[in-house]
């Protein structure tokens, strides 16, 4: 995933707006240190990558890093740098915030795929403003995928399109569409009910996101959609999180769709220790 060097710039910046008081006062900034980021639990390192990144830029020089996506044991060093105490001091507590929040949401995210047993696991767009291209990172170092990454990418009707045309004139509009804007796209539906996702199947949609429907209402309504129409795809959406993600696979829906990772992850418990050379 590609991040520009303003991006890397602005994880900087942020807790370095002037300059690091304490370590100016104390008069050690020149001074040679090495510091190591360590796992104290296991996880799945993320944004690792990144954390490398900002250390060079602030003039530290990286020894090692564990690669986004690997998963570590206890105690396991994370990434490992040396330079003068001032730019490890300097790149200290942004790093181990992105290793720490990353990692945890990648941790999280490795735990619901396994659980999911092949079935694949998206999450939203429900990320922390201004953290999304990190969260979507540890997403995919966790092994899930992102949903939707924006309002540009995917044709995707809710029911709060729908309050603005009648209904007979929307699913006109939906069966036309295939033929022409959306020639190169894949409609997709979210409904909450059997009725209503069989009412815009009749009309060609054939990817429905089924919203917060239980796992015994889910597996019913898989059922009849799959029957009636074989090629239809079906997404549980709602309420999908560690505890109960073995329940919706076994519903027989294709894929599943989550918040959790974002909502529900402990940070990775991440430690810094720094050693003067």
């Amino acid at each position: 995933m590609f991040f520009s060097e303003q991006e890397i710039d602005r994880f900087i910046e942020e807790d370095l707006p002037y300059f690091d008081l304490t370590t100016e006062t104390l008069g050690i900034g020149s001074q040679t240190g090495c510091m190591r980021f360590r796992c104290r639990s296991g996880c799945v390192a993320a944004a690792t990558e990144e954390a490398a990144r900002i250390l060079e830029k602030l003039g530290a020089r990286v020894l090692a890093f564990v690669p986004s996506g690997e998963s570590v044991e206890k105690e396991t060093i994370l990434l490992e740098a040396e330079g003068e105490a001032k730019a490890l001091h300097q790149g200290w507590k942004v790093c181990q915030n992105l290793l720490e929040y990353a990692g945890g949401i990648a941790t999280y995210t490795r735990a619901m795929v396994e659980k999911a047993r092949g079935i694949p696991l998206f999450t939203t767009r429900k990320s922390p403003p201004g953290f999304k291209k990190i969260a979507m990172k540890a997403v995919v170092s966790g092994g899930g995928h992102p949903h939707r990454l924006g309002l540009s990418e995917t044709f995707l009707l809710f029911g709060n399109h729908r309050v603005f045309l009648e209904e007979e004139e929307l699913l006109e509009k939906i069966a036309k569409l295939p033929k022409k804007a959306l020639l190169e796209k894949t409609l997709a539906v979210e409904t909450d009910s059997i009725e209503d996702a069989l009412l815009f199947a009749e009309r060609g949609v054939r990817l429905f996101q089924l919203e917060k429907f239980s796992p015994a209402d889910l597996e019913r309504a898989v059922k009849t959609l799959k029957n009636r129409y074989p090629d239809i795809r079906l997404l549980a959406t709602g309420g999908v999180r560690l505890e109960n993600v073995a329940d919706y696979v076994a519903t027989g829906v294709d894929g599943l769709i989550t918040t959790a990772p974002y909502y529900f992850a402990a940070p990775a418990d991440i430690g810094v220790g720094m050693q003067r050379l």
